[in-house]
């Protein structure tokens, strides 16, 4: 007969065996498993250039087994795509990682080869993106940059009219240029106001009219100034700055420029 200390000692024996056991067995199978990964499918609505792109960030990517390879490392290496949104890794048995990703989408071309997105961020993208409004932004951040875009597109769309250009100078005043090719002379500030002048006149003066406009400045204190275009042959002509509720413009011959008569910027 064993002793009560005895079977105690057996009992813990035959328990350390079992998990002993258990886990030789889980090893043997976590081995089985963890086939090692031989390559990555890229899913979602991208470009061919897009998912190169991707494959391209993942090249470097140290990779062991299907189970071992941490889901969290191969996102983090997708971080230097700085378009990407919403990245997932997940398995995909028996030997495939899969990742699943968003496009920031583009909302204007900034500089030469970049892209703002809605929120302001700079990105690079494989793919070339036309149509997109342009920013040349000369002292102010992309985010503000894009603040100032939105206020200014929000009441251009009042009268359906569409930004090209946005545009900066070096002294930090705004030029916006519509698809018509008109160009508004902004300044520094007051920008929502002296928009909304502009808006004023071209619904009331400048949509009535064939002849186009080169550019208007906004500039003035309580009016507009109005270049047309013309053929060479003809002189220029600058409309004066007029108060902004009054329906019509006066126009003269001019040899001074705008910008030597705007007071007020």
């Amino acid at each position: 007969m064993f002793s009560a200390t005895a079977l105690h000692r057996v009992n813990r024996l035959v328990v350390i065996l079992i998990w002993c056991s258990v886990a030789v067995l889980c090893v043997g199978i976590w081995r089985v498993l963890d086939t090692p990964v031989r390559g990555f499918v890229v899913q979602g609505e991208l470009s061919v250039a897009e998912k190169e792109a991707v494959r391209h960030a993942l090249a470097d990517t140290v990779v062991r087994g299907i189970l071992s390879t941490r889901l969290e490392d191969v996102a983090e290496d997708l971080a230097d795509l700085r378009w990407a949104r919403d990245v997932h890794v997940f398995r995909r048995w028996p030997d495939q990682l899969a990742i699943t990703l968003q496009r920031a989408q583009p909302v204007a071309h900034w500089g030469a080869n970049q892209y703002l997105s809605a929120y302001g961020d700079l990105l690079i993208l494989p793919d070339a993106h036309m149509g997109l409004p342009s920013f040349k932004v000369s002292l102010a951040a992309p985010n503000e940059a894009m603040e100032v875009y939105r206020l200014l597109d929000q009441i251009a769309a009042q009268e359906q009219l569409r930004i090209e250009q946005l545009m900066q100078s070096p002294h930090g005043e705004w030029t916006v240029t519509l698809a018509r090719g008109t160009q508004v002379l902004l300044g520094a500030e007051q920008l929502h106001q002296r928009m909304q002048r502009f808006l004023l006149l071209h619904r009331r003066v400048l949509s009535d009219q064939s002849r186009a406009v080169d550019y208007v400045d906004a500039r003035y204190a309580n009016g507009l100034a109005v270049r047309y275009s013309q053929d060479a042959s003809e002189p220029a002509a600058l409309a004066a700055s007029v108060p902004a509720e009054r329906r019509w413009v006066a126009e003269h011959h001019a040899t001074q420029s705008p910008g030597d008569k705007v007071n007020g910027r």
